[in-house]
């Protein structure tokens, strides 16, 4: 199943965020679809599923997610440091309040709704094995705060909420975004039930952010780091850290993959040069993890993560056309 509605679109546009997201990423996607599949429609927006502060403490400590819900002043603070929008001197970057049309109340809205989403995705997936939410994959977002444009971790939140209700017990995370999943990582640190795999950029953000005793250099169950020029190395290395994961770890009830389009080549963010693989490598990136957890009977939850600039619909659209 293919979950979009394109209110869930964090349009960063309208709030004169100026970084290089484009508004259209998943609409592409899901109009490409449809030409293929008339029947293809929206998910209805009163079917998302209400998240609330309480679903939130699920991953999150209590003083942000308090700050979240406090007042317009808290909750701004916490996005301009969450998105990078003010530098070390306190300029305004990659933002221009005066292009603004909407304020951050209505971003945080979309966010909710976002990890509304993630878990109706993780639901439908419980039911029919495969599904995929054009957004979400907030994999950044750590238990004390937001970062790397990922305000809350749609991610464990739905696990957590998931295995409060008793539908799943065990799950895998499979991040193969081109930044390591370091939130992910750092809520889930001491939780055996949740087993996490990133392969990623061995160098560059966050990696090369202060010392490593900071959150984000918190490792994963299994972490790969793909050096400069390895990029021929790099689905040999995806299988390696599968079959870890297979061998190593209990199955899971559930996986989500945080399935990143920013390891493109034609990716337009400055911190994802250090990753640079072909359309058709991310399709066989793509094809292994499917039919890797296919055969295992483990069902496959799909979030878009990183992909940037005007080309990263088409490396998701690919990868949906040959489930489909």
């Amino acid at each position: 199943m293919i979950l979009y509605n394109p209110d869930c679109d964090l349009k960063f546009s309208e709030y004169g965020v100026e970084i290089p997201i484009v508004d259209d990423r998943a609409l592409k996607v899901f109009e490409a679809l449809k030409k293929d599949d008339p029947s293809l429609q929206y998910f209805p927006l009163e079917k998302i599923p209400a998240i609330t502060k309480e679903d939130l403490l699920l991953a999150h400590d209590a003083d942000f997610v308090n700050r979240l819900f406090g007042s317009y002043a808290e909750l701004e603070r916490e996005i301009l440091t969450c998105y990078e929008l003010v530098d070390e001197d306190g300029h305004y970057h990659r933002y221009n309040p005066k292009k603004a049309k909407k304020d951050f109340t209505r971003a945080f809205d979309v966010v909710l709704k976002q990890v509304g989403m993630t878990y109706a995705c993780a639901g439908e997936a419980l039911k029919s094995g495969f599904s995929y939410f054009l957004g979400g994959g907030m994999h950044h977002a750590m238990s004390f705060g937001g970062r790397g444009f990922c305000l809350v971790n749609d991610i464990v939140i739905t696990l957590r909420k998931l295995q409060q209700e008793n539908r799943i017990q065990t799950a895998w995370v499979i991040d193969v975004d081109a930044h390591k999943g370091d939130g992910t990582a750092e809520i889930t640190k001491k939780d055996k039930s949740i087993v996490t795999l990133s392969l990623h950029m061995k160098e560059g953000w966050p990696l090369d952010s202060g010392s490593v005793r900071d959150p984000w250099f918190i490792p994963c169950n299994v972490d790969v780091g793909i050096d400069i020029g390895e990029e021929g190395d790099y689905l040999s290395k995806l299988k390696e850290a599968l079959n870890e994961l297979d061998t190593h770890y209990p199955k899971a009830d559930l996986a989500i993959v945080v399935d990143g389009a920013d390891p493109f080549e034609a990716d337009e963010l400055e911190s994802t040069e250090k990753l640079k693989l072909t359309k058709e490598q991310l399709l066989e990136r793509d094809k292994i993890i499917f039919e890797f957890l296919k055969t295992r009977n483990i069902p496959q939850a799909y979030v878009m993560a990183g992909g940037y600039g005007t080309r990263a619909w088409e490396i998701y659209t690919q990868f949906l056309k040959f489930v489909r």
